[in-house]
């Protein structure tokens, strides 16, 4: 019998390898531990996002915050020009909408469950029965590059500037490892899809029920994604 990796466990692969890292091109001391930060790529940063590294905190703030040009990170660290940060692996989910969601609630603080990439499922694979294809299988895949905001405060457009920007930047870096992969065929086109207020679309109306209990926004990818066939033995 032939030994395969699973799709969701490829995915899961793929998601771990997202650029996660904000390069300092130049930064400005602004006095009480706030530091403005300019970077060509601020990755899924977005303000409210608060992470640990080595036991520091850092936080990001709404000031000054401009994706993939500028933002303001409060900290006790000293940081530096030229300096890269390593932020925390976006969290990885895959289930179907109820599973997902029971999973989430089990999770006490959102900074242990957000960024998030949620693959949603049932996935749709379809096997390539011709021995000389070099493809295994085409899956069809609908994913959710989603994260916490402020929606009592923001308005539509900080929406889109503070969440679903940063959610196309990890969308994009999440496409371009696909790209660069020899175990994944060449796929011509995807489909990103903006969820501001992420929950259920109806029609034209919107998203008026929540999915997730979750205050998210983010951006929906589809795609599919040709694997290519292994000879690797996946036996455990």
């Amino acid at each position: 019998m032939k030994q395969r990796k699973e799709t969701v466990d490829i995915v899961g692969e793929f998601v771990s390898t997202v650029d996660n890292s904000l390069f300092i091109k130049t930064i400005t001391d602004l006095g009480d531990n706030k530091w403005l930060i300019q970077s060509c790529n601020t990755s899924y940063l977005f303000p409210l996002f608060e992470f640990v590294i080595d036991d520091v905190s850092y936080k990001v703030l709404e000031e000054s915050f401009v994706s993939n040009k500028s933002l303001v990170i409060e900290s006790t660290a000293t940081l530096e020009q030229g300096q890269t940060i390593i932020l925390p692996e976006l969290k990885y989910y895959h289930g179907t909408i109820i599973a997902t969601k029971q999973e989430l609630e089990l999770v006490k603080f959102t900074k242990d469950k957000f960024p998030m990439v949620y693959l949603l499922e049932t996935l749709s694979d379809e096997f390539n029965n011709v021995d000389d294809s070099p493809i295994d299988r085409t899956s069809f895949l609908r994913m959710f590059f989603l994260t916490e905001t402020d929606e009592e405060n923001w308005n539509t457009n900080q929406h889109y500037n503070y969440a679903i920007v940063p959610m196309r930047n990890a969308l994009y870096q999440f496409v371009d490892a696909l790209d660069r992969s020899p175990i994944i065929g060449q796929f011509d086109s995807y489909e990103a899809i903006n969820h501001a207020k992420f929950g259920v679309n109806m029609q034209e109306k919107g998203h008026t029920k929540r999915i997730f209990n979750d205050k998210l926004s983010g951006v929906e990818l589809q795609i599919n994604l040709p694997i290519k066939k292994s000879s690797k033995c996946y036996c455990s």
